[in-house]
């Protein structure tokens, strides 16, 4: 038992220590992913490890532990970059899935 905090631990401060490195949230280096949105037009994902399903009306994303599905009407992705995507159109709902 105290191996494994220890470990968890260790795991942790190197996880920190990368994701200050990177400038990048820890949740986006341990596989989840950071998702800000601005109102329901935008949606900026950080995290992403590649496109699953892309429609006008559904885009999900592969953030590692999790799918983030973004349901709406008219999405885009206009930028997919450095692990983060950006998704514009009119958002009706964000969803996680395993």
């Amino acid at each position: 038992m105290r191996d494994r905090r220890k470990n968890q631990n260790r795991a942790e401060n190197i996880l920190d220590s990368i994701s200050r490195s990177l400038d990048l949230p820890q949740d986006a280096v341990s596989g989840y992913a950071h998702i800000e949105l601005s109102g329901n037009k935008e949606a900026i994902i950080e995290g992403c490890r590649g496109v699953l399903e892309y429609s006008d009306s559904l885009i999900a994303l592969n953030t590692g532990k999790l799918t983030v599905r973004v349901c709406g009407c008219g999405l885009t992705i206009v930028s997919m970059q450095n692990g983060q995507a950006v998704i514009k159109g009119t958002i009706t709902g964000v969803d996680y899935c395993n």
